[in-house]
């Protein structure tokens, strides 16, 4: 009898030894610095006490070391209160959590057994085998003095790689009895892994990174930058002044302000860097942002500096340093854009408006993502309105760069100086005083109409007619901002305006609208209402210019040849009646212009007069 519960005894030692090194991999730490540890670990839930029956290979490694066997048996008995002593050898030993006749059913529920007893070897891992539970008790195990030197990370790791690879652990952990364990091996394998691989699923998601916590923030606050201030598409500065060669060399000899405009986020900041990297030395870039200057609520003393700062770089002391001042402000009212060109028109500078044309220009929930100033879309909104109210100008044309403007001035007046003190001139005096006998002073009979432009369409911000047409001509839309030189073919003078004629090449009728010409009568050529106005008379507005030139144009046409009046140091002068004289120049004077557009200021609506009211009669007291 004692033969046959020795035998039964050694089976089930046997039995639980393997399927407790099946559970090892769970701490691989444990079982690679202290292998004599881990050994008699594993013997204690099967009765490391049970000295004659244990197979030959296991015994050096049960005496290997007598105090971890007693520390590992103190710590068994803690948890699972084994009944066994040394001299009890005639029952097999059985955890409390265990019935007895379990230890002679058959080998197949064993696994079961030794999943359980996992806890009872190491009190580590004494839990349940879901992933709080794991954690828990690993926090309050006492470390090893070697783990305490490693720290906690160093304890965790080592278990991540052991919960990746379990097969790799077991063959480091215990590789003298691999051979020990193949048979309960494929049993108790699977328990095992169920055991190692749901806590670590939890544990790889934090060390698969392998980052900071401060890398994190450091991506997670760099997100939002790209967002708002993202790189356009290149389709985004395709502006005649970055793209044209003619241009730039123009712009770089003449002084231009550039004004842009669009809402926060629109990309006005983007283009003003490429415009100053474009033009370099010769650019200046003013921003709203260095003047304190918040679109959403605009502040009158901002704006203030920020014109002050405009004009003072328009001035005469600063045009040796910056030819080209680009404003970066979303200017989105039409009093902002006729200040701004106020300013260039008296410092004689041509003024380029600059839309942006970034696909999410007018898009204000995108715009709100982007901006900086991080701004509603309410608030958006509420600029967006008068943007698009003034997304057409006053008008289109092309305006005289400041190089030559002052060139066209001086030969205008030239040309009336010596006008009245012609004689033929004076035969005719009465077409411009009404009396024969007076004289008249024609420098100061016309009055100067403000920078020199030949205009191409009047649109009145969009409300004249054909206007949207022809702002969506992609002739007009390529070409805006572009160089040209007009050419100046004829002076002539009525009693209401004196003005320049501009003949059109091929590549500027393309600018020109079809329907200019209409006003006139007779059938004339596209192109030949083209004027530059020099002054008008008293009270008489400029786009009288141009019907005073049709009208020459329609009696030459009608084969009035005129009369010849004098040849002059110009060219020669003819008289076509009713005060009507035109100066046809030798050699045309070459006039380098910039197509742009005018906007003016908001004409004053005539206050309503409140209706009086009817005074009571008073009484006379007599």
């Amino acid at each position: 009898m004692d033969t046959e519960k020795s035998s039964e005894v050694s089976d089930t030692v046997m039995e639980k030894e393997a399927a407790l090194k099946e559970a090892t991999p769970e701490n691989p730490p444990a079982a690679e610095e202290e292998p004599s540890q881990s050994t008699v670990n594993g013997l204690n839930s099967g009765g490391p006490e049970t000295g004659n029956v244990t197979p030959p290979e296991e015994k050096p490694e049960a005496k290997g070391d007598d105090s971890s066997a007693k520390e590992a048996h103190e710590s068994s008995e803690k948890i699972s209160d084994p009944v066994e002593t040394p001299e009890n050898t005639k029952q097999p030993p059985v955890p409390e959590n265990e019935p007895e006749p379990l230890a002679k059913s058959s080998p197949e529920p064993e696994p079961e057994k030794s999943a359980e007893s996992v806890p009872e070897a190491e009190p580590r891992e004494q839990t349940s085998p879901e992933p709080a539970a794991v954690q828990q008790p690993v926090d309050s195990q006492p470390p090893s003095q070697e783990d305490a030197e490693k720290g906690p990370e160093t304890t965790m790791e080592p278990k991540t790689e052991a919960a990746a690879a379990p097969k790799e652990a077991e063959v480091v952990a215990e590789p003298e009895e691999a051979k020990a364990a193949a048979e309960p091996k494929e049993a108790g394998e699977a328990t095992g892994t169920v055991l190692v691989t749901e806590p670590a699923t939890v544990k790889v998601e934090e060390p698969k990174a392998n980052e900071k916590p401060e890398d994190k923030g450091a991506e997670a606050a760099a997100e939002p930058e790209q967002k708002e201030d993202p790189t356009p598409a290149s389709g985004s500065l395709s502006f005649a002044l970055l793209e044209q060669q003619q241009t730039k060399d123009a712009l770089r000899i003449s002084r231009t302000l550039v004004v842009l405009r669009g809402l926060p986020g629109s990309g006005k900041s983007f283009l003003a860097r490429a415009i100053g990297d474009a033009y370099q030395d010769h650019c200046c870039v003013i921003s709203a942002d260095d003047h304190g200057i918040k679109p959403e609520s605009p502040s009158a003393d901002g704006y203030k500096a920020l014109d002050d700062a405009v004009v003072a770089r328009c001035s005469d002391a600063a045009a040796s340093t910056s030819v080209l001042i680009v404003v970066d402000d979303t200017n989105h009212t039409q009093d902002r854009l006729a200040r701004l060109g106020e300013i260039a028109e008296q410092n004689h500078l041509v003024a380029i408006f600059l839309q942006t044309q970034t696909q999410w220009s007018r898009d204000v929930p995108e715009l709100s993502k982007k901006s900086k100033r991080g701004l509603q879309e309410a608030q958006l909104e509420a600029m967006k309105a008068p943007l698009e109210e003034v997304d057409l100008p006053l008008f289109f044309g092309w305006f005289l760069l400041s190089s030559v403007q002052e060139k066209v001035r001086c030969t205008s007046m030239d040309f009336l100086k010596t006008l009245d003190t012609l004689e033929a001139f004076k035969k005719h005096l009465v077409d411009f005083t009404g009396k024969a006998e007076n004289e008249v002073d024609l420098e100061q009979y016309f009055k100067p109409t403000g920078a020199l432009h030949c205009t191409t369409k009047f649109c009145n911000y969009g409300k004249a007619e054909g206007a949207k047409e022809y702002a969506e001509n992609p002739a007009v839309r390529a070409l805006y901002g572009s160089a040209f030189e007009l050419s100046l073919t004829a002076l002539f003078v009525t009693p209401r305006t004196v003005g320049a004629r501009v003949s059109l090449t091929d590549e500027q009728l393309k600018l020109w609208p079809a329907d200019a010409e209409q006003s006139s009568a007779a059938s004339l050529p596209p192109g030949s209402r083209a004027h530059i106005t020099l002054g008008c008379a008293e009270g008489v507005e400029p786009v009288q210019t141009g019907v005073d030139l049709l009208e020459i144009l329609a009696l030459q046409q009608d084969g009035q040849q005129g009369e010849p009046a004098e040849e002059m140091e110009l060219g020669s002068l003819t008289y076509y009646g009713e005060g009507r004289w035109l100066l046809n120049l030798r050699e045309p004077i070459g006039a380098p212009a910039c197509f742009s557009s005018f906007y003016g200021r908001k004409e004053s609506e005539p206050a309503k007069k409140e209706p009086e009211k009817k005074k009571k009669p008073k009484c006379a007291i007599l």
